[in-house]
């Protein structure tokens, strides 16, 4: 990939499906009446009891937007709070409403790529899969 012209047709092509990556997400998300960060923040926690500091860790953010984020997601029912025996630390915990909104955003977006690659043969899903793989690892690896 020394080629200039092939790199940028390369990165014009990546942004543009970044785009309409974007565009299904922000429509489900809005149909679905959540949020990026709230389905980023229930990724994060998944099975776990985490504290503030460990999903602050996790999710790169600044501690004051997660704690307002967790708070968001406490009114909204989606996460239970509770306090350690030590009063030091709050944990926070997925319900099962949180398990069951995450599950219907996943089937719906799954369902949508379904429909999207509806008419491409098992071998071109296969071959997009193994090279977006290979993309991400090679990002990864210039990365670190």
């Amino acid at each position: 990939m020394d080629n200039i012209k092939n790199s940028t047709q390369l990165l014009d092509k990546i942004t543009e499906l970044n785009q309409y990556y974007k565009y299904v997400t922000d429509h489900l998300l809005y149909d679905l009446d959540l949020s990026h960060s709230t389905i980023n923040l229930i990724e994060i926690i998944g099975e776990d009891e985490m504290t503030l500091k460990q999903i602050t860790k996790e999710s790169r953010l600044d501690k004051s937007t997660v704690s307002r984020q967790m708070n968001a997601l406490v009114r909204k029912s989606l996460v239970t709070k509770t306090t350690g025996s030590d009063k030091r630390f709050v944990y926070f915990k997925l319900n099962e409403q949180a398990n069951e909104t995450y599950k219907d955003y996943q089937t719906k977006l799954e369902d949508k790529f379904k429909n999207i690659v509806s008419g491409w043969t098992e071998e071109e899903a296969h071959m997009l899969t193994v090279l977006l793989g290979r993309l991400n690892r090679s990002m990864n690896n210039r990365m670190t």
